[in-house]
């Protein structure tokens, strides 16, 4: 501690720590501190102060399981140091001694020369929401600080960590400041936030904070490599790009003009460049009152974006390369340790409850890798705890798309339902994307239906059912795979099939199926096929994370009255093969599906049995007498039984 009286009124402290008797981590600490005050001004309506400066400061903001802050039992204490709760504070008494609401008086003036805070960090963990963040390398320099309504300038610096970042984001404010507390008016001039590769600037006003605030102001971007903000915001892993200089095609800039009170916001222009289209948006907020809740209305309207350069095309047989492992050198521990737990994500149940909303997206066209929807329109709309969405028809591969979404959140556990329709999609347009579909072409009827519940995503995914119905009109198909499975199946026939004469494409006149889904994505799931005389069912499971599928198929050829499309033997008519499907994903089709050869053959037995069976009834009905053929069916049963 070192003290001084003149000229000025020093105070300096080293190695300065607060804490909480109740709790063992430390509140604050400093490895100093500084304050210098004009001795003479503190006599004066003007206070000047000639410096405030700290060095290594260090705060902790910690929340226990159980909802505890450190810091609670100081602002209890303080409370409590006010045990009459019904007197006026000095600012409220101030504020009521005038009828209108406003300020009776000047504030006394103040001013510092120098505020300087260097290498400062503070660290946030909520152990009760499993969050954790943390602000480093924190420098806060201004001179001139004042509230009289001279201009200072404020430069701010720090390093942002969440939940296990791979690397710190850097962060910069800076502004040119007017404050006149007096006439309760605060000017943000050249205001500038930096994040790389973003730079925002801009300018804020704020007036009658004493009495009715009021605000307006703009900001602008320059454009910026979208992705290498993500990248910046750990959003998205870092990848050496190929290509050199900046790519135009995936800048990003925008503008936004707004304004408002303690009442309602307004965005009256918020224009983005983006995607080689104009993004022009607009919106409204009244903030929630006693009467009403919070109000929100907006419409974004876009031209024709192209989104290909975010979707770089590869070739179906390149493998992906594994991720990198993040450098935990770079990591705090700490917020490695954070980071394993990863909490459930929330739905914003209590947001939707409490809000009114209602939007409308218009988009002329949306490309990505050559994928082209066209007259999109969004309809949003939030009332009395209900979330609905819906999209009209966009047009699609030569057909159309349509969807709604209700989000139904009055009860205790929200409830979740959606429905998707296509109509008439080409599927030779849609082989380039999904690779598993080139082995069929024709236009996709589809009719799906879900529905989930629960508070967070994960429960929504985990309690998903409904059902998609599907048909394929002017369909052509390669039953590469089927002849594949009959041909192992007919190599245990003892009379053989002539498999390999099937031709490899076909086309059906019913192609048709359903898959039903039931308490989850990883749930077992019922499938169907009909493809005219040949029918596939069965049940199975997806794991996601594997990557990979396992069916117990049935395949049958069907007998009359159905198209006798795929040829066999009468013999073998209606009778369902037991079929496993079961592989990675990334597997070849052809090594999906096998047979299984142990139920094949009893199967193959069985038919032999039937066929001598239905033979030797044929010939006792033919050539023994009337008065025999009960007695001679006996004798038969005994036999092959």
């Amino acid at each position: 501690l070192f003290l001084s009286l003149f000229p000025d009124f020093g105070l300096s402290l080293a190695d300065v720590r607060l804490k909480n008797p109740a709790y063992p981590v430390e509140l604050a600490s400093t490895s100093s501190a500084v304050l210098s005050v004009d001795l003479a001004s503190m006599l004066s309506d003007q206070i000047q102060v000639r410096e405030i400066s700290t060095e290594d400061f260090h705060a902790n903001y910690y929340i226990d399981e159980e909802g505890n802050s450190i810091w609670s039992i100081a602002a209890d204490s303080g409370a409590a140091s006010a045990p009459d709760s019904d007197l006026p504070s000095a600012s409220s008494s101030a504020s009521s001694s005038s009828p209108d609401g406003q300020e009776t008086g000047d504030v006394t003036g103040l001013s510092v020369e120098r505020l300087r805070i260097a290498n400062a960090s503070i660290d946030i963990q909520d152990l009760s929401q499993g969050a954790r963040y943390q602000i480093d390398n924190l420098t806060l320099d201004s001179r001139d600080t004042n509230i009289d309504g001279r201009p200072f300038s404020i430069d701010l610096q720090f390093d942002y960590e969440n939940n296990g970042m791979s690397a710190a984001v850097p962060l910069a404010i800076r502004s040119e400041v007017v404050a006149d507390i007096n006439a309760g008016k605060l000017q943000l001039n050249d205001l500038q936030f930096s994040v790389t590769p973003m730079l925002v600037s801009g300018d804020v006003t704020i007036n009658g904070f004493n009495f009715s605030p009021s605000y307006e102001g703009s900001i602008s971007a320059a454009p910026f490599d979208v992705l290498v903000l993500l990248e910046s915001l750990g959003m998205r892993e870092g990848q050496q790009d190929l290509n050199f200089g900046v790519d135009t095609d995936k800048l990003l800039s925008f503008d936004m003009r707004f304004n408002g009170t303690d009442e309602q916001a307004n965005i009256p222009a918020f224009n983005i460049e983006f995607a080689g289209a104009n993004i022009e948006s607009d919106a409204q907020i009244r903030l929630a009152s006693d009467l009403a809740p919070l109000n929100v209305s907006y419409t974004v309207s876009a031209g024709a974006l192209d989104l290909s350069p975010f979707f770089p095309e590869s070739s179906g047989d390149e493998e992906p390369a594994p991720a990198a492992a993040p450098d935990s050198s770079e990591t705090s521990p700490q917020l490695n340790e954070a980071a394993q737990y990863q909490p459930e994500t929330e739905l914003p149940v209590d947001l939707i409850n409490s809000m009114t909303l209602l939007g409308e997206i218009s988009i002329e066209s949306i490309t990505a890798s050559g994928m082209q929807f066209e007259d999109v329109n969004i309809f949003t709309n939030v009332e009395d705890g209900l979330l609905d969405i819906e999209v009209t028809p966009i047009s699609l591969l030569d057909g159309g798309l349509r969807s709604t979404v209700r989000l139904n959140t009055r009860s205790s556990t929200p409830e979740l339902q959606i429905s998707l329709t296509a109509d008439n999609l080409n599927l030779v347009d849609l082989a380039p994307y999904l690779s598993r579909f080139n082995t069929l072409t024709g236009f996709l009827q589809l009719e799906s239906t879900y529905t989930a519940s629960g508070n967070t995503v994960e429960s929504m995914l985990d309690t998903v059912s409904g059902n998609t119905a599907f048909s394929v009109s002017e369909n052509s198909v390669d039953i590469g795979v089927i002849k594949q499975v009959f041909t192992a199946i007919a190599a245990l026939s003892p009379t053989g099939e002539a498999i390999q004469q099937w031709p490899d494409v076909m086309r059906f006149g019913d192609m048709s199926g359903y898959v039903l889904l039931e308490q989850g994505l990883e749930s077992k799931q019922d499938v169907k096929l009909r493809m005219d005389n040949f029918d596939i069912t069965g049940s199975g499971q997806i794991d996601l994370e594997a990557q990979s599928f396992a069916y117990d198929m049935l395949f049958t050829v069907l007998g009359a009255p159905h198209p006798q499309t795929i040829p066999v033997n009468e013999l073998y008519h209606n009778v369902s093969w037991p079929v496993d499907c079961s592989a990675a994903f990334a597997e070849e089709v052809n090594r999906y599906c096998r047979p299984d050869f142990t139920q094949v053959r009893e199967i193959f037995t069985q038919i032999g049995s039937n066929a001598l069976r239905n033979e030797l009834q044929e010939t006792i009905t033919d050539q023994v007498p009337d008065e025999l053929q009960d007695a001679a069916r006996g004798l038969l049963r005994s036999i092959l039984n």
